[in-house]
């Protein structure tokens, strides 16, 4: 019998489609299963400066809704990826790769999300990992609000691996809460934010580095301007005395 090889790829391209588009809803639905819980969004007002300081950590972008993960978006997604490899510096190639990130709005602090999540319900470093996580990011990538992502971040997440939640960590970095932090110190909170290597009382080098690309992102986001992003930069970073749970920085 004989098949015409544009038949026999015809058939391949509309089996590959059927297999990405059944894919996903297929490891969600098994994800789903395995799942012992899916994260509660946090209801705790976080002050305005800190949440786009926030939000940009998260490479929000200037999305005012979350984009649900589907197989649309991720391909659409990788695609800008591969097409940013053109540029030809280093530079213009990491700014194409955050716009890239925001077809999917935060997609980075969901995932963070997704992890500290799958920590506290003990499937951390458990074979259901990738499928739970898939699955717990299309669930709140479809079912959360911007605000909710950034209030439960603000609330759940590490800054540093010593300071846990946005209202201990201001206190003790810079003895003061939230919403008295100026700007450079929130873009500097946000950057450690999930970011357990980050070590600013040791190596403020680093740390001004991240705060850099935080208040970059926050500029890209139409929330600040060339003036306050040259003024952040030149700040100090101002630390207070490191926690007590810090064991201090080696010689």
């Amino acid at each position: 019998m004989h098949v015409e090889p544009r038949r026999i790829l015809i058939g391949l391209i509309v089996l590959g489609v059927a297999g990405a588009v059944l894919f996903l809803p297929a490891v969600f639905w098994v994800g789903t299963l395995l799942a012992p819980s899916f994260p509660v969004p946090v209801a705790a007002p976080v002050p305005p400066l800190l949440a786009e300081a926030i939000w940009a950590r998260a490479n929000g972008g200037r999305a005012t809704t979350l984009q649900p993960l589907t197989p649309f978006s991720i391909g659409r997604t990788l695609t800008c990826h591969a097409l940013a490899e053109r540029f030809d510096t280093p530079v213009e190639r990491e700014q194409q790769h955050d716009e890239c990130m925001t077809l999917l709005p935060a997609i980075e602090g969901i995932g963070y999300l997704s992890n500290r999540h799958m920590q506290s319900v003990g499937v951390w470093q458990d074979p259901r990992v990738p499928l739970v996580s898939i699955a717990t990011i299309a669930r709140v990538s479809s079912s959360w609000t911007k605000t909710q992502v950034i209030e439960t971040l603000a609330a759940r997440g590490e800054f540093t691996k010593y300071l846990i939640g946005a209202d201990p960590a201001a206190r003790a970095m810079f003895g003061r809460p939230p919403a008295e932090l100026s700007l450079p110190q929130a873009a500097l909170m946000a950057a450690v934010l999930g970011n357990r290597a980050a070590e600013p009382w040791c190596d403020p080098v680093t740390a001004a580095d991240m705060r850099r690309r935080i208040l970059e992102r926050m500029r890209g986001n139409q929330v600040i301007d060339d003036a306050n992003v040259e003024a952040g930069n030149r700040a100090p970073l101002g630390l207070g005395t490191p926690p007590v749970s810090h064991p201090g920085c080696p010689p």
